[in-house]
């Protein structure tokens, strides 16, 4: 392994490891860690496997872009006209989650120094970020990087200390009727599909690698998750918040909550930071419009939804997995098979999944969003 094996490495984990990793303990809590675990490892395979044929299609393609390009390349302007929507809808649902994230941690850091709310501390954040797009304060991908690895490493700190704590009983608990419960935010979690492309130029000499990489990222990503919940659940059981933190404040004390919550804050912002830049771009250079119209429109949106009551973190995670995250990977399997046929280059790897497999991918991406817009709503 050479070191731009392991930066591709990090970077889809990085990626992948974002808020929704908050979320989990709380959802299998509710469903069960058992089923939750199941769940886990069934869509960490699909993911994986998705994910391997998102990268044989960029490697297929000679201009090189994102989904929105490729869905208009392999599907047509209605492919892009589609993938679009999809594409404004996760990364306005995705700042959204990082207002109200952001907002819970900040309030269990500041409150008790300085008064205040979840809403205010939202707010607060939102307009810090808001200036740090409007200036284009871009950070560097280095930063993301340490920002997730400290976070990895507060979470590494609350297992090594909770773990004396876990009661067994708790894993064992289940509820059959919630079993899907965890289903969007466990695929919100797994993502890392806004990495694959970067995968060509980080390992350009050896594009051979970039197979094991996704495979070995995967991987990885479920073990971490699947630590992650055992610790959570095991400590808090029934008393699981949905950030996680409060919850295990109660058996753990204050010290390793506090760091993990600062370093969340951070990972939060630099993610918040990112996207909201990404956003703002989409509007200035695809769209062209000016500049200010295209950093309200990236900013505003999110937080007008926000101020006027959407702020449940479970709730906003789950749908955005299991909504946005499937109709993704129904158009990552369409235009996989489509590149297949009129791709321009032979990739540096093939992958070939029978038409059955990626019926069942289909059919557990539609019943995830009918769950979600039918059951949960």
């Amino acid at each position: 392994m050479n070191k731009n094996y392991l930066y591709a490495i990090s970077t889809l984990i990085g990626t992948a490891v974002g808020a929704g990793i908050f979320g989990l303990p709380y959802v299998a809590a509710k469903a069960g860690f058992v089923p939750a675990l199941i769940l886990l490892a069934i869509l960490g395979a699909i993911m994986i496997l998705l994910s391997l044929m998102y990268g044989e299609v960029t490697l297929r393609t000679t201009n090189k872009g994102r989904l929105v390009g490729y869905c208009e390349k392999y599907i047509g302007k209605n492919g892009k006209r589609i993938a679009t929507l999809i594409t404004l809808f996760a990364l306005y649902a995705n700042t959204l989650t990082y207002i109200i994230i952001s907002g819970i941690f900040l309030n269990a850091l500041l409150s008790n120094y300085f008064g205040g709310n979840e809403f205010i501390y939202g707010l607060a954040m939102f307009a810090l970020i808001s200036i740090g797009i409007y200036v284009n304060l871009k950070v560097v991908s280095v930063i993301e990087l340490l920002m997730v690895i400290f976070l990895l490493a507060a979470m590494f700190g609350i297992f090594a200390k909770g773990i004396i704590f876990i009661n067994v009983s708790n894993l064992l608990t289940q509820s059959p009727s919630q079993f899907f419960l965890p289903f969007g935010v466990i695929l919100f979690s797994l993502s890392f599909i806004s990495a694959v492309p970067e995968l060509e130029y980080i390992m350009k000499k050896r594009q051979k690698k970039i197979k094991s990489a996704i495979v070995a990222s995967g991987i990885a990503t479920v073990i971490i998750y699947a630590l992650f919940m055992m610790v959570v659940v095991g400590i808090s059981g029934v008393n699981t918040s949905e950030e996680m933190f409060s919850g295990l404040s109660l058996f753990m004390g204050n010290s390793v909550i506090t760091l993990g919550l600062i370093f969340g804050v951070f990972a939060v912002a630099t993610s918040y930071l990112m996207i909201g830049i990404n956003l703002k771009e989409i509007f200035r250079y695809d769209y062209h419009l000016s500049r200010n119209k295209s950093w309200a429109l990236a900013c505003f949106i999110p937080v007008l939804i926000f101020i006027l009551g959407l702020r449940d973190f479970i709730t906003v995670i789950n749908f955005t997995g299991a909504v946005a995250g499937g109709f993704i990977g129904i158009l990552i399997i369409i235009i996989f098979y489509k590149a297949k046929k009129t791709g321009d280059l032979k990739p540096a790897y093939e992958i070939n999944v029978p038409k059955i497999v990626s019926t069942l991918m289909v059919f557990v991406f539609v019943l995830g969003i009918v769950y979600q817009i039918v059951y949960r709503n």
